[in-house]
């Protein structure tokens, strides 16, 4: 792609000309060959079935040039998105910023808690804010603290989802969140049985994350991501789709408008807030 094709995909969204993430995934780097043709014929190729997701936004705390990017391409597509948001971040400052891009009123936010600081306590193994290394004690003080957070800043409109970072909980956390009155749990693998059995704390499963992906070799990364998309469309359950908006380049802004896109024309496919999935499944 064009130098100035590139500069007038982040014009569309409101971002400067050159803007790069700090981070990112080799993948989003620059648009790949026929990546838009190779994006249509995966969503036809899906199995046919009336198709239910829902949209993720993790990481959610201060507003950024990408955050409005992204609130700005969701609210074009009248799509809901499930703002996971970190509670310890919300200084007054940052509140503001967040309203100014996604107001509270608006209907198409799901403000839900993602954990409470965003901080790894794990002292082994993969990372964690609340897994088997944390005691009872300190998981309980921390997410209660972030719920309090969470319905002082956004009150009724606050959804009472809890989304661990780095997607991973223990018995512990698990046991809490009963306690404390959450609803559901978002994480990518099913909760182990009999830990929420008869409890009413549902999980709200994700299988496919855009931007934390760590592929190397590019192609062999968009391929398995165009087959993660179809088989999540596939499923019977409401399948959902994790962004990381801090990471996302102007090529990942085009390819999330271009997905949307798609996924409204398709007729099978049906986009629920979170709200919308608690209504369903108590019915």
């Amino acid at each position: 792609m064009l130098k100035e094709d590139c500069s007038k995909e982040s014009n569309m969204f409101g971002l400067p000309a050159h803007y790069r993430p700090r981070q990112g995934s080799a993948l989003w780097r620059s648009p790949l060959h026929n990546w838009e043709e190779r994006l249509v014929e995966a969503i036809e190729r899906a199995p046919a079935r009336t198709s239910k997701v829902f949209f993720r936004a993790d990481d959610v705390g201060a507003g950024s040039r990408a955050f409005e990017a992204l609130c700005r391409l969701f609210q074009h597509h009248n799509v809901p998105l499930a703002m996971s948001v970190v509670p310890a971040w919300l200084s007054l400052a940052r509140q503001r910023q967040l309203f100014e891009c996604a107001p509270l009123e608006e209907p198409l936010w799901g403000w839900h808690q993602h954990g409470w600081r965003h901080v790894n306590w794990q002292r082994s193994g993969k990372k964690a804010e609340f897994g088997d290394h944390r005691p009872f004690e300190k998981q309980w003080r921390d997410i209660w603290q972030g719920r309090q957070k969470m319905l002082s800043v956004f009150q009724e409109h606050f959804i009472p989802v809890f989304t661990p970072p780095w997607n991973r909980l223990s018995a512990y956390t698990i046991k809490i969140l009963q306690q404390l009155d959450f609803r559901a749990v978002s994480v990518t693998k099913p909760l182990p049985k009999g830990q929420n059995a008869g409890v009413g704390l549902k999980n709200l499963r994700v299988q496919v994350d855009l931007h934390t992906r760590k592929g190397k070799d590019r192609e062999l990364d968009f391929q398995s991501l165009l087959e993660e998309l179809m088989t999540a469309l596939g499923r019977k359950e409401p399948s959902g789709i994790v962004i990381h908006h801090q990471r996302m380049t102007p090529f990942a802004f085009r390819f999330l408008d271009k997905l949307l896109h798609l996924l409204e024309d398709h007729r099978q496919v049906a986009f629920l807030s979170l709200r919308e999935m608690f209504e369903e499944e108590d019915e």
